[in-house]
C-alpha cells in the first residue's frame, strides 16, 4: 500500500482525530483515584475504535447525500479513493472489535450492558438520525453510556459523580449536535431534507444568515444547564474540595464557562455565514468543553492522569502532522 492510499485511509477514519477518546478513562476515573495503564490502554481503545466506527458508518451511510455536497467531495468514499465494499469491511470488523475486546476483558454484565446501549443508540443514530426529529438524544446519550460503562469497568458501584460526568457529556454533545453542528451544516440538511432541529426551528445559512429567536434561546438554556451540571460537584461534595487547590479549579472552569457564552454569543450574533470563520469558532468551543470534565475531576482522581488526558489531543494530533508531514493546524481533523 503506497503513502498516498495510507494518507486516504487516515482520513477516512479520521485518526487525528482520536486523542479524544478517553471518555471510558474519565468513567472510570470518576469512581477510582487511578488506574493501571493496561486499563487505560483497553479503555482507549475500545473507544478510538467505536469513534472510528462512528465516522466510517456515517460516510457509509450519507454517501448519496456527501455526493451532492461540494465541500465534501475530497472525503474518500465521496472520490472513491476507498470503496464501499471496503468501508463495509471496516464497520463490520471495528463492530466485532469492541464486542470482542469488551468481552475478553470485562466479563460482568454491567459494563457490557453499558458498552451494547452505547453502541446500539450510535448506530441508530448513524442510520436514522437525521431522519426523525430529536435523533440528537440518541448520540447523546450514547456517550453518556460510554462514560457509565468506564465506570463500570472499575468499580461495582456507580458513584452519582459519575453521573453528574455522564450528564456533562451529555449535555456537551447535545449542544454540538444540536446548535454547532445544526448551524453550520442548516443549509445542506435543509437542502437534503434532513429532519434536525436546527432546521426545524427554521436557521438558514444560505443564501442568507437567518438565525431565529427560538434557536438562540435554546443555545443560551443549554449552555446554561451544562453550566450548572459543571459546577454542581463543589456544592454536593464541598468536603472534597476543602484545600487550597479549590478556587484555582473554580476560577478555570469559569472562565471557560465565560468564554463559551461569549463564543455562542457571537455565533449567534453573526450576520454573514462564513464557513471557514464558524469552523473556527466552533472548533475552539470544543476544545473548552474537552478541557472542562478533566479539571472537574482534578479533586477526586490521579492529577497525572487528568493532566496527560487534557495534552493527549495536541500530542496525538501533532504525531500524525508529523508522520503524515502535514502543516500544523493547517490540515482537517474531520
Amino acid at each position: 500500500m503506497d503513502v498516498d492510499k495510507i494518507k486516504e485511509y487516515a482520513k477516512f477514519l479520521r485518526l487525528k482525530a482520536l486523542g479524544v477518546s478517553t471518555i471510558a478513562v474519565i468513567g472510570a476515573l470518576s469512581v477510582k483515584e487511578t488506574i493501571e495503564l493496561s486499563h487505560f490502554v483497553i479503555l482507549f481503545f475500545i473507544v478510538a475504535i467505536y469513534n472510528m466506527l462512528g465516522f466510517v458508518l456515517n460516510d457509509y451511510i450519507d454517501l448519496e447525500i456527501d455526493k451532492k455536497s461540494k465541500e465534501l467531495s475530497e472525503r474518500p468514499l465521496v472520490k472513491r479513493t476507498i470503496s464501499k465494499k471496503t468501508a463495509l469491511s471496516i464497520i463490520i470488523l471495528f463492530y466485532i472489535l469492541i464486542i470482542f475486546t469488551g468481552i475478553v476483558f470485562f466479563h460482568s454484565i454491567l459494563p457490557l450492558l453499558f458498552l451494547s446501549i452505547s453502541l446500539a443508540l450510535g448506530t441508530i443514530y448513524d442510520c436514522y438520525g437525521k431522519k426523525f426529529l430529536g435523533s440528537d438524544i440518541t448520540l447523546s446519550a450514547s456517550v453518556a453510556f460510554l462514560c457509565l460503562f468506564g465506570a463500570a469497568t472499575a468499580s461495582t458501584e456507580i458513584r452519582l459523580l459519575t453521573i453528574i460526568i455522564a450528564s456533562i457529556y451529555f449535555m456537551h454533545v447535545l449542544f454540538f449536535n444540536i446548535i454547532e453542528g445544526g448551524f453550520k451544516d442548516a443549509d445542506n440538511d435543509r437542502r437534503c431534507g434532513a429532519k434536525t432541529t436546527a432546521s426545524y426551528l427554521g436557521v438558514k445559512n444560505q443564501p442568507e444568515l437567518y438565525i431565529p429567536i427560538k434557536f438562540k434561546i435554546l443555545a443560551i438554556t443549554l449552555e446554561t444547564i451544562t453550566a450548572i451540571f459543571v459546577f454542581i460537584p463543589f456544592i454536593i461534595f464541598p468536603e472534597v474540595y476543602q484545600f487550597d487547590f479549590w478556587y484555582i479549579q473554580v476560577t478555570i472552569l469559569l472562565i471557560l464557562t465565560i468564554s463559551l457564552f461569549t463564543s455562542t454569543v457571537k455565533m449567534l450574533k453573526l450576520k454573514n455565514f462564513e464557513r471557514k470563520k464558524v469552523t473556527m469558532l466552533i472548533t475552539k468551543q470544543e476544545v473548552k468543553r474537552y478541557m472542562i470534565i478533566p479539571i472537574v475531576l482534578m479533586s477526586f482522581s490521579d492529577m497525572i492522569w487528568l493532566i496527560f488526558i487534557l495534552l493527549l489531543p495536541s500530542i496525538w494530533y501533532l504525531i500524525f502532522v508529523v508522520i503524515f508531514r502535514d502543516k500544523p493546524f493547517k490540515s482537517k481533523l474531520l
